[in-house]
């Protein structure tokens, strides 16, 4: 019997290496420069998946002072495909 979960059962199971980041609602960023995939862990427990976002985004993410309001402005807003991964 063939189940057809592979796909989402990857998406779980690899997980990039995330770098804790100073913010008070959002907890660690991972990026993936050859996929363009950004991770945002927030310290609620959630885990949001962003694909198609430059390195440059990234690297503001990591300097801004407001990383929340960044990444609320700027990457959500940004038309990136986004994915719950958890939470």
């Amino acid at each position: 019997m063939h189940h057809n979960l592979d796909h989402h059962q990857k998406t779980f199971l690899t997980s990039m290496p995330r770098r804790p980041i100073r913010s008070t609602s959002l907890k660690a960023a991972g990026y993936d420069a050859a996929a363009q995939t950004l991770e945002i862990e927030h310290r609620s427990g959630s885990i949001v998946r962003y694909t198609g976002v430059p390195e440059t985004m990234y690297q503001m993410l990591l300097t801004v002072s407001g990383k929340a309001m960044f990444v609320e402005q700027v990457i959500e807003r940004g038309g990136y495909e986004r994915e719950q991964l958890r939470g």
